[in-house]
């Protein structure tokens, strides 16, 4: 786990469309959840979440307080503006410290890639794993050894990552998390090369395929 993430928040008493003034000030309407209580509706200045945000991402522990009083949470929810790329409003879900949570934790391919080494690349179809420990045993990513991309095709999954103690990995062991593939151009080359039409290959001469009409004169 990284050091502690602690993030200064407000209760708010604007709701609805009303919320777009908070916004205009700098600000991101947020609602802390707790199990079996009332949730409850806060303000965080936007460079502070932001900035939270980028560190924890939904597999770090965050400790929010409001107004003076400290909950420590997991932002579970992120609303994004999808044309000015901006946070709009975040979930934080209460936790305690003593019982494990669920996260999402970012998976590192470690070490000198073979394949890159040979011109191929590779394609991250996932590059985030769930686990679950106590908040306090979260690590800040997971971690896969490189040496097993080699040629395209080579793959790495979840059963290739390299355990943590007190950390169960809950995502599907067959996931996969990286494979390797030639350049798009080479693939495309060798396509051209299959699908030529025999008709379009030069006679022996040098010249087109004489037509019947070409013969019988």
């Amino acid at each position: 786990m990284s050091e502690s993430i602690v993030l200064e928040a407000h209760k708010r008493e604007i709701t609805g469309k009303k919320v777009k003034s908070l916004r205009a000030n700098g600000f991101v309407p947020a609602t802390v959840y707790e199990n079996g209580k009332e949730s409850i509706n806060v303000q965080v200045a936007y460079n502070l979440l932001s900035k939270a945000y980028s560190h924890a991402g939904m597999g770090q522990p965050v400790e929010l307080s409001v107004d003076n009083k400290k909950y420590l949470t997991m932002i579970k929810d992120v609303h994004i503006d999808p044309a000015k790329n901006t946070i709009m409003h975040v979930a934080f879900h209460a936790v305690n410290a003593n019982d494990p949570v669920e996260a999402e934790v970012p998976v590192h391919i470690e070490g000198d890639v073979p394949a890159e080494q040979q011109g191929n690349f590779i394609v991250r179809p996932n590059s985030h794993v769930e686990v679950k420990a106590l908040p306090a045993n979260l690590p800040e990513f997971m971690s896969v050894d490189a040496s097993k991309l080699v040629s395209p095709g080579d793959h790495v999954t979840v059963a290739d990552i390299n355990p943590i103690k007190d950390v169960e990995i809950i995502s599907e062991p067959e996931l996969v998390l990286a494979t390797v593939e030639e350049p798009r151009a080479v693939v495309e080359a060798e396509a051209e090369e299959e699908n030529v039409d025999a008709s379009d290959v030069p006679s022996d001469n040098g010249g087109e395929k004489a037509s019947e009409s070409e013969k019988s004169e």
